[in-house]
């Protein structure tokens, strides 16, 4: 009996060795894939500044539709992007925040849209589960026509999250471009913008 007990704990100790190797695995490939990319395709489109209108691009539902941007931007409503993925820790925590804009914003004019970086569409899957967030979730595809451009790249993100909020008529009113991702003076400064429009 005991050698039996003994052989299930080592088969149990195998198998959860064998998801954490995975699960570790997959976070580097993710990682090294976004890294890659960044080194790879060069020179980047020029940053999309204040005042500027949106560039549009093509992403992918849950349901695996494709879709561009253009469907939601530019149509007479707030749109904020959110560049995130699964493996970024601040991007995480940062959804709280955005559900309290969408709880108190959305029926005022505010599209929350998430555009996931993830190489791994598993990986973004997973983390969509884990997180329910209640506004569009989609995931950047590579654009052949485009030279191998994703979104990420079309608004040279060059860390995570990065938020950047369109005007009703699609024109870049917020873009923290300077600060290379998310930091605390960017969560107050978008914050205090959406204040300003919403609650004048």
């Amino acid at each position: 009996m005991k050698k039996i007990l003994k052989k299930v704990v080592k088969a149990i100790l195998c198998i959860l060795l064998i998801l954490v190797f995975a699960f570790i695995s997959l976070f580097i490939w993710d990682r090294v894939g976004f890294w890659w990319r960044e080194i790879t395709f060069k020179p980047k489109p020029e940053l999309t500044v204040i005042g500027k209108p949106f560039i549009d691009f093509e992403a992918e539902l849950p349901d695996s539709t494709v879709h561009r941007f253009s469907e939601y931007a530019g149509k007479g409503q707030y749109v904020l992007l959110d560049f995130w993925a699964s493996w970024c820790g601040p991007c995480i925590r940062s959804f709280p925040m955005l559900k309290e804009f969408h709880e108190k914003y959305h029926e005022k004019g505010l599209l929350i849209i998430g555009i996931s970086a993830d190489r791994n569409p598993d990986a973004w899957h997973y983390a969509l589960g884990q997180h329910a967030c209640p506004w569009p979730m989609l995931h950047e595809t590579i654009d052949s026509q485009k030279n191998h451009i994703s979104a990420s790249d079309l608004y040279s993100i060059t860390g995570f999250p990065t938020f950047v909020l369109l005007d009703p008529e699609g024109q870049v009113i917020f873009s923290p471009y300077e600060e290379h991702g998310y930091t605390e003076d960017e969560r107050k400064q978008l914050i205090e913008k959406l204040a300003e429009i919403f609650e004048e």
